[in-house]
């Protein structure tokens, strides 16, 4: 059976800026800019979903004294008022009370600061991920880039596992990714184990209403160019990364895929060039 279609929008909610090179090697000297993308999905009949969130103001009300500012000072974040999520969303007609479920890639905080704004939803993520981030605090939590306060007071009840759906089998032509689980339970959002960069990543599959399969991967990779050369980050970006061995398999296991599907779009989250080229149903509108 053919999953039902989704419309798919690219959202770039803030970004940060940090020298290129230490996510890709070779990349440049200097600081560039890295966009925070989340990305709407809105199912015919379930309606508008986030995967992930971007960035908020609750980051900066998070990371106002140490240890949390070093968070900031690392990596300087920027959002301006047309960025914001919800400006984002009222360029498609989607409200912030609209919003029904959250996928969640990771927990770390240029990934789900946005939580907090969303009264409506429920959200989705894998269990490792979860596991290895609730309870920690202080220099712990930020060792793994996650600020406990961006989570609402609520989060546990409001918490579905993604690893509690149904297994999806995808086929031999997304090996090695050739299994994940079905989300919504009509097989038109799949999520896909994507380790390496935190415990348990939760990586996307849909296919956009132009009938093109989309795979968004998070931080698998931070750029189209690392997938595509299968090039690893700078050894300086290893503290930020959970398990350095598994990483590097998924951005194998990344290159294999996409250099064998000319028809499938990868979109790293923080990729400035990922959106370039795709096709009018599913559209970056701020031509990052």
């Amino acid at each position: 059976m053919t999953p039902p279609r989704v419309a798919v929008h690219w959202l770039r909610v803030g970004r940060c800026r940090h020298p290129e090179w230490v996510t890709l090697r070779g990349g440049a000297w200097g600081p560039v800019d890295f966009p925070a993308h989340c990305a709407l999905i809105v199912h015919p009949s379930m309606g508008p979903i986030l995967y992930d969130t971007g960035y908020a103001d609750h980051f900066e009300e998070e990371t106002r004294s140490l240890p949390q500012a070093l968070y900031r000072w690392l990596t300087p974040v920027r959002l301006p008022a047309d960025e914001r999520l919800a400006a984002q969303l009222a360029r498609h007609g989607v409200g912030m009370d609209d919003v029904s479920r959250v996928l969640i890639s990771h927990l770390h905080a240029d990934h789900v600061a946005g939580l907090r704004d969303l009264p409506n939803a429920r959200f989705t993520a894998l269990r490792d991920d979860v596991s290895a981030n609730l309870g920690r605090t202080g220099w712990g939590a930020l060792r793994r880039g996650f600020l406990p306060g961006l989570l609402p007071a609520d989060f546990g009840a409001r918490l579905d596992l993604a690893d509690d759906r149904g297994v999806a089998d995808l086929g031999a032509r997304w090996a090695p990714f050739d299994r994940g689980y079905d989300l919504l339970g009509d097989g038109s959002v799949i999520g896909v184990p994507l380790p390496g960069h935190s415990p348990s990543q939760l990586g996307v599959v849909v296919w956009s209403d132009e009938g093109q399969p989309v795979m968004f991967v998070a931080d698998a990779c931070w750029s189209t160019r690392a997938w595509r050369e299968n090039r690893r980050p700078s050894a300086l970006a290893r503290p930020i990364i959970h398990d350095w061995k598994r990483y590097c398999q998924t951005l194998a296991g990344l290159h294999t895929l996409g250099c064998g599907r000319p028809d499938l779009r990868i979109l790293p989250s923080h990729c400035r060039e990922a959106w370039a080229g795709m096709s009018s149903g599913a559209r970056d509108d701020n031509h990052a």
